[in-house]
């Protein structure tokens, strides 16, 4: 039986070594975090079906297509052949928010503000409204799912948080 040198039991441990924290480094900085609510409003058929009369509809519509460009076709219009998950409607209140989520199926634009941004803020916020719908949490300030989307003045893109984030979520449905 030979016995190994130090040497090589050293040079041994440290190729180990080196190969755990090459996998720890990689597995924390190539991976985004997923920010998850508890809840969700997409149906057992994995669609969020929306309807509404919200003068911002047409931005519901760019909302949805910006998420349905990672998951095609999972936000859709209502139709005569399915029940909507969500309607959108209007509020006028100085309540410090542009638009709101509700766990019962309701998202409000809050025209009170909403009728000073650009169209690109109106866009992020219907987008980042119809991620909570989709059953996403607030995230980052890179990210959609940022609670402050409305001080970004070009159309966000999703970033990686928020389709990891959306990826996490739609894993249940």
């Amino acid at each position: 039986m030979k016995v190994k040198s130090v040497l090589q039991i050293n040079k041994a441990i440290c190729s180990m070594i080196a190969v755990v924290m090459m996998v720890l480094l990689f597995s924390t900085s190539a991976f985004a975090k997923a920010y998850v609510q508890n809840w969700n409003l997409v149906d057992s058929g994995k669609h969020l079906d929306y309807d509404g009369n919200s003068t911002y509809m047409s931005y519901i519509k760019t909302g949805a297509s910006t998420w349905n460009a990672y998951k095609s076709g999972v936000i859709r219009p209502d139709s005569a052949l399915v029940i909507q998950d969500v309607y959108v409607s209007d509020v006028n209140s100085a309540n410090g928010w542009a638009g709101m989520t509700y766990s019962s199926g309701k998202i409000e634009l809050n025209t009170y503000y909403m009728s000073n941004y650009s169209t690109s803020q109106i866009t992020n916020v219907a987008a980042h409204e119809l991620g909570h719908a989709l059953g996403l949490d607030h995230s980052t300030s890179t990210d959609l799912m940022d609670a402050a989307i409305t001080s970004h003045s070009s159309t966000q893109a999703l970033s990686q948080n928020d389709k990891d984030s959306y990826d996490e979520a739609y894993k249940n449905y």
